[in-house]
């Protein structure tokens, strides 16, 4: 044998080495890097669905609202529709969007202002429909924490609720949060 091939047979055996070397921190590597990779798109994915679902509560809100403001037809004596009917409007909105009814909690905000009478409020399957709302503070500036209402403020109807929103897989403290939505508007006459 020639001292040409052998030194290419050393080299070759040197080139190999390196490369099972090479290899074996690639493996090492991608163990690191793949599940920090796995979480990151984890928690967008998770965020994205929060997101959505967060958009979804509050459009349901908005209709539970509206439902709980305008009077039901001129020829059926005007009157305003019942809590079953306005959480039904909610549930409707939540059924079209693919999230459980049954996942609704209590939630009460705080009004613009303490108004005298105070509201009235009642809670129907997790849904908290409050009528004599504060939409205004009046004649006094609304405050944190709440003051007294001035004279005259504007009142309607609420209604909020809080969504536990669970995650596809339980991790830590992410394995369920509380989204809140809350709408108010004036009753039309």
């Amino acid at each position: 044998m020639t001292a040409r091939r052998l030194a290419i047979k050393r080299l070759a055996a040197r080139t190999s080495k390196a490369c099972v070397r090479e290899s074996g921190s690639q493996v090492a590597e991608a163990a690191f890097v793949l599940p920090i990779l796995f979480l990151v798109l984890f928690g967008i994915v998770w965020s994205t669905l929060a997101l959505s679902s967060a958009s979804t509560l509050q459009r349901a809100a908005k209709q539970g609202v509206i439902a709980a403001t305008r009077a039901t037809c001129a020829s059926c004596g005007d009157a305003f529709q019942s809590n079953a009917q306005v959480v039904q409007s909610v549930d409707s909105v939540l059924n079209a969007a693919h999230l459980d009814g049954t996942n609704l909690v209590s939630n009460s905000p705080a009004f613009a202002c303490n108004a005298t009478p105070a509201p009235a409020c009642s809670t129907t399957q997790g849904v908290e429909i409050c009528n004599g709302v504060p939409l205004t503070c009046g004649s006094a500036a609304c405050q944190v924490p709440p003051q007294n209402c001035g004279s005259q403020p504007a009142l309607g109807m609420r209604v909020s609720f809080g969504y536990k929103f669970n995650s596809p897989v339980p991790i830590g403290s992410w394995q369920s949060i509380t989204l809140r939505a809350s709408a108010q508007a004036q009753q039309e006459n």
